[in-house]
């Protein structure tokens, strides 16, 4: 079983906020489109999370039942290598794809529409490649064992079978459409619910929407969040973030301006003493979810792009010397 606290780097009394944390730490650094090699860890990563921020599934993996329901042989089987082989069938991979949503779409919720290629069984042949019978190497049990050591003290293990690559048969006449891959492309789209607070490095699953792998049957679909910067928005935990853009003018006038929540918009009276470096708290407007409420910080931004005229240049000289 695998050891899913060592995977997320977390003790077994990490809170969930702790362990999330992890989870979001260690998916941005093995997820697939910044390391190519990491796609098996991620899903490791993504499976010892639904597990661990679920009380109920997190309490069955913690206390387990001692011999995982079965008997004495099973029991001795495991330890010794002893009983006999059985037939073990594959779990088929997820299939990771990443959806990018705006901090406004995080901060009310919506469902999306998700459009994206996977393989289903192919059908001209069922699903079957073609023409096949049962691989002589593991006689249809898609698993052979391999023996190590001599005496009391062998290991044996079973590995997947190298004839049929764990199928358990063997394509003898291919199908022509799919040339014995048993699978074809097809293009999808579903829609899911995205909920409300979903933050970066966040996952959906969506079950039996991956690739289908044969005796295996389909993979799930894992659909990663990441919460881009839009339209001067950006979500920095429970915090939304808005950037708020000044001229000269703007600075000099002051007075109010406006913030386009998305609850409605907000007057903000402009500080006097205007301060780019610490941006103003607006209390209980940020993302809520079952830790609290967060806060809206607006960042004063001030523009780079400013022309003015001599006579502005002028008239601004007079009313900084005259106070």
């Amino acid at each position: 079983m695998k050891d899913y606290y060592k995977i997320l780097g977390v003790d077994r009394n990490a809170t969930p906020e702790q362990i999330k944390k992890a989870y979001r730490s260690k998916s941005k650094q093995y997820h697939p489109d910044v390391n190519p090699d990491g796609a098996d860890m991620f899903k490791d990563i993504a499976e010892a999370y639904d597990v661990l921020s679920d009380n109920q599934k997190k309490q069955k993996y913690d206390n387990p039942n001692p011999f995982g329901g079965g008997n004495f042989e099973d029991m001795f089987e495991s330890m010794f290598g002893g009983g006999r082989q059985r037939q073990t069938r594959r779990q088929a991979p997820d299939k990771i794809i990443t959806l990018k949503i705006t901090p406004i779409e995080s901060f009310k919720g919506i469902s999306k529409d998700i459009t994206y290629g996977h393989n289903v069984p192919c059908n001209v042949c069922n699903g079957n490649g073609g023409d096949r019978k049962v691989c002589g190497g593991c006689s249809g049990h898609g698993r052979v064992r391999r023996q190590m050591g001599t005496a009391f003290f062998s290991t044996v293990t079973e590995v997947e079978c190298p004839t049929c690559n764990g199928s358990g048969y063997e394509i003898t006449n291919p199908c022509y459409s799919c040339r014995g891959n048993a699978v074809t492309n097809i293009i999808e789209n579903i829609k899911i619910d995205i909920p409300k607070g979903v933050d970066n490095g966040d996952f959906m699953r969506v079950s039996q929407k991956g690739d289908f792998y044969g005796n295996a049957g389909f993979g799930d679909l894992i659909v990663k969040i990441t919460v881009d910067r839009t339209d001067n928005f950006e979500k920095i935990d429970m915090d939304l973030v808005y950037h708020k853009e000044f001229s000269a003018l703007d600075i000099l006038l002051g007075g109010k301006f406006t913030v386009p929540h998305p609850d409605g918009e907000i007057l903000i009276n402009q500080p006097i003493n205007f301060n780019s470096e610490k941006p103003l708290r607006v209390k209980g407007k940020g993302y809520v979810n079952r830790n609290g409420i967060g806060n809206l910080y607006v960042k004063l931004v001030v523009k780079n792009d400013i022309t003015l005229s001599e006579e502005q240049k002028e008239e601004i000289k007079k009313l900084v010397q005259s106070t």
